[in-house]
This record gives structure tokens, C-alpha cells and sequence, in this order.
């Protein structure tokens, strides 16, 4: 009886102890400050990455200018990371759930119709998102990856149907460039990033 109480509790410190070695990232980014985020954070030669994006959301669909700068991310970060890289997209605040479940980094299309269609991509609908999604990723947890939930905080906006505006070419330059140290340092971003934020929007 001993020797099973023993056993017991090695077992049991044993769980508490694999469940305290998983670590899940936490970062905070407003839409605008996306493509920076993305630029600035991964590199095709970085670590193997595991990211859950939680995407705000409000009473209406996302604006064609949320949309626009959604996709020009993904399409960058598909071209940063590999099929080895994982992407999953959940949503909170008037509707959560899961849009994407855990799909490699290359499959573009899939992660391309999430942002298009999050509300139709949620199988199930959850009643707290954030902590659906802080869940999600702990199941979903791959060990010797950086396991990130990146949170996206999008404003919310008028729905001007078809007339709503893409942002320009210059605005997304802007938002690249943004918070850099003085004048040179955002001309010379700028400059080197440009070749890159042109091909993300010809594709």
C-alpha cells in the first residue's frame, strides 16, 4: 500500500512538472502595428514556430481594410516561415472560436479564407475567447518550438461595403517603418523593406 501511495505521488509531480515546462508566449499588437510586428519577429531562420493569432471581433465583419492588412501579414509570414512552421487562428470578443485549427505555415489559402470568413470557418463557438484560445494552444503545445498566442487588436470600424478604401502602398510602408529610432533609421527601412512589401502585394 505504501509503495502505491509512493508511486502516486511520483506520478502526480511528475504531471505538475511537464505541465509547468510548457510555455506559452504572450504578445499583444494593434492591426496597424501588424506588419511591423511580423517584419521585426521572424525571420526564415529562426526557431520553428507554433502561433495562435487571436483576432478581435466585433458586431460586423471585418472592414476590406482589416482584411487587406490581415492577408498582406499572412502572405508575408508565409513566405518567412515553412511547413514546418504552425499557424492556428482563434477570435474573441463578440463571437469566439477557432477559424483555423493548427495548419502549417505555407498553406496560405486556408489561412487567406480564415481571414475572409472567420465567423463560417468556427465549428464550435466559445463563450470566453481569450481563454479558449489560451487553452487551444496548450492542447496544441509542440515541444522545442516557440509557442506563441499573439493577440490582435483590431478597431472597430464603419462597414462601407465595396466602397471601403485599401490602404495604399505608402501606408503600409508607414506602418513597416513605424517606431524606428529618428529620421534615417525609417527612410532606410524603408527603403530595404520595400522590394518585400511590393511582392507581398503583387501576390
Amino acid at each position: 500500500m505504501k509503495t502505491l501511495i509512493q508511486l502516486v505521488i511520483v506520478l502526480f509531480i511528475t504531471i505538475q512538472l511537464n505541465s509547468q515546462e510548457k510555455h506559452v508566449e504572450t504578445e499583444s499588437v494593434t492591426l496597424e502595428n501588424l506588419f511591423t510586428f511580423i517584419v521585426d519577429h521572424f525571420e526564415d531562420d529562426g526557431n520553428p514556430q507554433n502561433i495562435t493569432f487571436l483576432l478581435k471581433t466585433h458586431s460586423g465583419s471585418f472592414s476590406n481594410e482589416d482584411k487587406f492588412i490581415l492577408k498582406q501579414t499572412f502572405k508575408l509570414l508565409s513566405k518567412r516561415l515553412t511547413e514546418d512552421d504552425f499557424i492556428s487562428i482563434a477570435t474573441y470578443n463578440h463571437y469566439s472560436g477557432i477559424a483555423l485549427a493548427k495548419t502549417p505555415a505555407t498553406h496560405l489559402k486556408k489561412m487567406l479564407y480564415a481571414v475572409e470568413h472567420p465567423k463560417e470557418s468556427i465549428e464550435a463557438f466559445a463563450k470566453d475567447g481569450i481563454e479558449f484560445a489560451y487553452k487551444y494552444a496548450d492542447v496544441n503545445f509542440e515541444e522545442d518550438y516557440d509557442n506563441k498566442v499573439i493577440m490582435i487588436r483590431l478597431p472597430e470600424r464603419k462597414v462601407l461595403g465595396n466602397n471601403s478604401v485599401k490602404p495604399s502602398l505608402a501606408t503600409v510602408a508607414t506602418a513597416t517603418t513605424k517606431q524606428k529610432g529618428n529620421g534615417t533609421a525609417i527612410v532606410l527601412s524603408a527603403l530595404a523593406l520595400l522590394p518585400e512589401i511590393i511582392q507581398v502585394i503583387k501576390d
